[in-house]
């Protein structure tokens, strides 16, 4: 099974929270499992997705159960999986898959945000490329047969300005290729699903640091929620949810709150040992564990972070975009200044 998932793609959390919903409207409509798989098989029209669903089917017709389905597929998430799992276990499969659904649909609005942010920062880094080298490959030259044809000789000054014109030029162009390679390289290592090693890298940015602690507490508190909806324990969600956590100093408080809870420590003094919410959160999440509403809670937490993560991420965009447009602006008006200035003293020589 391991060299099966290796060997395939997972599927993005939007087509995983689709794939939940609707084995859940099935469920709810009292369908067995392997009738509504065939249902899905039927209705498919992307070749490739009737293919998936086809062998779900096989496997859920000669198992009888859809946990072992998804997990022979590969494509499927492990935290996904192994919910199904403890769904099908505790006989709550149809209210696990209605939070499995909810849980990849925070994901994949998440994962649309932070793809929508950076789009446009992308894109001005391209037109600056495209800019600077036909400044530096086609623009500089052209100048230079017209000085020379001008038959004229260059003072030093202007030869100095022209310079200088060209090293910004060379420098700029350098630094855009650096930042083309490392967007390069972030996308090749999520394509192949070393995406931890990308976030290891990136939190060392003290802003993208805060953003993604802020979307693994957000995804703690979700899990959480979920788990303990569908029926679990809050020792056994505690034991799960470190696994679905990117930001490492985060999955080791978890991993710390989940010991401190097997030790004895009520939930909400354990949350306020490791310190990973606000002091006010961590108040409704104690007034929430007091009531037995813990799951309810945790949600509205979630949700909160959620929102808390798009505002983040639109302010950083806010501060990028300007700040790519200042310095685009800068290197092309040095760079024409040094082409402008020495032409304009060989006109007056002329003159």
């Amino acid at each position: 099974m391991e060299k099966n998932k290796k060997m395939k793609k997972l599927l993005p959390a939007g087509e995983t929270a689709t794939f939940c919903r609707q084995m859940s409207l099935i469920m709810d409509a009292g369908i067995p499992v392997y009738d509504g798989i065939e249902s899905l098989v039927e209705s498919c029209e992307d070749e490739k997705s009737r293919k998936a669903f086809e062998n779900l089917s096989e496997t859920v017709r000669d198992t009888g159960s859809l946990y072992k389905a998804v997990r022979d597929a590969g494509y499927f998430p492990d935290y996904m999986v192994n919910m199904i799992n403890i769904g099908e276990e505790t006989g709550k499969l149809d209210d696990v898959l209605k939070s499995l659904a909810g849980y990849y649909n925070r994901e994949e609005r998440t994962r649309k945000t932070i793809k929508s942010a950076i789009s446009y920062p992308i894109l001005l880094v391209c037109m600056m490329t495209a800019v600077i080298l036909a400044l530096v490959t086609k623009i500089m030259p052209i100048f230079e047969d017209i000085f020379m044809s001008l038959g004229t000789n260059m003072t030093e000054t202007g030869i100095s300005v022209m310079n200088i014109g060209l090293a910004i030029g060379n420098v700029s162009l350098v630094i855009i290729a650096v930042i083309l390679v490392i967007i390069a390289v972030s996308a090749i290592l999520t394509f192949i699903g070393k995406s931890d090693t990308l976030i290891k890298i990136a939190s060392v940015i003290p802003g993208v640091r805060s953003l993604n602690k802020k979307i693994s507490s957000g995804r703690f508190a979700s899990v959480i929620s979920m788990m303990l909806a569908s029926g679990y324990s809050l020792e056994k969600a505690l034991e799960m949810a470190p696994s679905i956590v990117s930001d490492f100093s985060v999955k080791e408080k978890i991993e710390k709150c989940g010991k401190l809870v097997t030790e004895g420590v009520s939930f909400p003094e354990a949350l306020g040992k490791i310190g990973l919410f606000s002091k006010m959160e961590s108040r409704i999440i104690s007034v929430g564990y007091k009531a037995g509403q813990l799951d309810s809670v945790m949600l509205k937490v979630s949700e909160a972070y959620e929102e808390e993560v798009n505002e983040g991420i639109e302010k950083t965009v806010g501060y990028i975009e300007p700040c790519l447009v200042g310095i685009l602006s800068l290197v092309i008006g040095g760079i024409l200044i040094s082409v402008m200035l020495p032409l304009a003293s060989i006109m007056s020589s002329i003159g």
